[in-house]
């Protein structure tokens, strides 16, 4: 008997294996094989195995049962379920914060061979080096915060996959609002899986901020083996390498790292889901193709993402009313009609008067001072002086972790992976703000979506500008 649901699994399937070897493409070096040998070799960490990750994720979906998980749930129980599940993924973080501070309390040197250890789990999937905290050699409140942090993540691995089904219908629903599918029928669909995505190894020239090579590792945090991973490719190839966590990636399903912020889930769903619908046109085919094409999928995206995930916590999760400031910004659809640049221009002049009015220093804002830096090392690098931007970027990282922002590496592959995303602190390239203006010249977001899919170039950004 003719199976339609086990047709529309295999067919995601097929999807998502494609998407997978895509990316692996994506990731080959645009270097000679020698040079590429001698990064990998570098490299202590392996590759990250992407069809053991899609084998086994979509098999979650081939075999899961013909009636999504949700059905059974109406608008608010969906909206309490997934609140109560952030709620709980922030009880998780402070109870692990209560955990590693009696840990310190009592013996403070393995507390800080725990700190040293590998990676933290995403939120309620465990944490390395605690496991044993809950052992009876350790004091009854150590024993007890153990017991209360085993019972939450329970909870949350017994709700993980009924609010990862939630959620996907919630933003499938906002993408459908928006007029992004066909005849009402979201293509791709929208899938992901909560996981600790894997790190992104980006090489770069000491000259200039560029994505040289890029691959992408198994997801062991460990800063002294990254360290040494980038310290030896720097040492071996006189290149500049970063190796950074993701917060998701476009595979299918999508990966999306487990965070107790409701909104930033939201917007990375969305954004990993403009990722799988651009690769259906020429825009998303060419990711990989230069680094203008990267940093143009990577924004439109980030726009995307940001929009669908604002219009979907405004309708169901943000209980407070807009004020009339806010309301007066937007145009119909809810996209600002101000560029983020100025609207931070404005924020940002309007508490310089504030704080000089009482005489108070200016408090500290990341965005500013890494867009500084940025546009310094720009500079300094044209002028080709490398040496005093490596030594100027080292004294930044060492500024923005006396102010609480504790940068790990701050070189010229950090600027190439981070550079990507037209709308951050790292970009210096025009691509942001030109596709800022494109969204607000378009009538809405379909619109948008329906002029950027077809670019392939940045010539094709100005010229649709130039256009209007």
């Amino acid at each position: 008997m003719f199976n339609l649901a086990l047709l529309r699994r295999s067919s995601w399937t097929a999807i998502g294996l494609l998407l997978a070897l895509l990316l692996v493409g994506g990731s080959v070096p645009r270097s000679v094989p020698t040079r590429a040998h001698i990064i990998k070799s570098a490299v202590a960490l392996p590759d990250f195995n992407f069809l053991a990750w899609e084998l086994n994720a979509l098999s979650r979906t081939v075999f899961a049962g013909d009636m999504p998980l949700q059905d059974g749930l109406d608008v608010e129980a969906q909206v309490r379920l997934v609140r109560a599940y952030f709620q709980r993924a922030k009880q998780i973080g402070e109870k692990e914060e209560e955990l590693r501070r009696l840990i310190a309390e009592e013996n403070p040197v393995a507390a800080e061979l725990s700190e040293s250890g590998t990676a933290a789990q995403p939120s309620g999937q465990g944490q390395p080096g605690m496991k044993s905290a809950g052992g009876a050699g350790h004091s009854p409140a150590i024993q007890e915060a153990h017991r209360e942090l085993a019972a939450l993540r329970r909870q949350q691995a017994a709700d993980r996959s009924l609010v990862e089904e939630v959620i996907q219908f919630q933003v499938r629903e906002e993408i459908r609002r928006a007029g992004l599918g066909l005849a009402g029928f979201v293509w791709p669909p929208v899938q992901f899986a909560f996981i600790e995505p894997p790190l992104k190894l980006t090489v770069s020239p000491r000259d200039r901020i560029s994505t040289l090579h890029s691959r992408v590792l198994q997801a062991e945090y460990d800063p002294v083996t990254l360290e040494e991973s980038e310290r030896a490719i720097e040492d071996r190839t006189d290149l500049s390498a970063h190796i950074s966590r993701i917060g998701g990636m476009a595979v299918f399903p999508a990966m999306v790292v487990e965070s107790s912020s409701l909104e930033w889930v939201l917007e990375t769903v969305a954004h990993e889901w403009v990722h799988h619908y651009l690769f259906l046109f020429p825009l998303g085919l060419r990711y990989a193709s230069s680094d203008d094409a990267t940093t143009l999928n990577e924004t439109v995206s980030e726009i995307v993402g940001a929009e669908i995930a604002g219009r979907l916590t405004r309708r169901l999760y943000d209980t407070a009313q807009p004020s009339a400031e806010a309301a007066s910004g937007s145009n119909e659809d809810g996209f600002c009609a101000c560029s983020s640049a100025d609207l931070w221009t404005r924020t940002y002049e309007l508490e310089q008067s504030r704080w000089e009015r009482y005489g108070r220093p200016l408090p500290f804002e990341f965005q500013r001072a890494m867009r500084e830096t940025r546009l310094h090392v720009d500079t300094l690098l044209e002028a080709g002086l490398v040496e005093t931007a490596e030594t100027y970027m080292e004294g930044r990282r060492r500024f923005l972790v006396a102010n609480g922002y504790p940068l790990r590496v701050l070189n010229q592959a950090y600027f190439a992976f981070h550079g990507s995303y037209g709308t951050g602190a790292a970009a210096s390239d025009p691509i942001g703000p030109m596709l800022q203006r494109l969204r607000a010249e378009s009538d809405d977001l379909a619109h948008f979506m329906g002029r950027v899919r077809w670019f392939t170039s940045l010539s094709d950004l100005e010229k649709s500008l130039q256009a209007d």
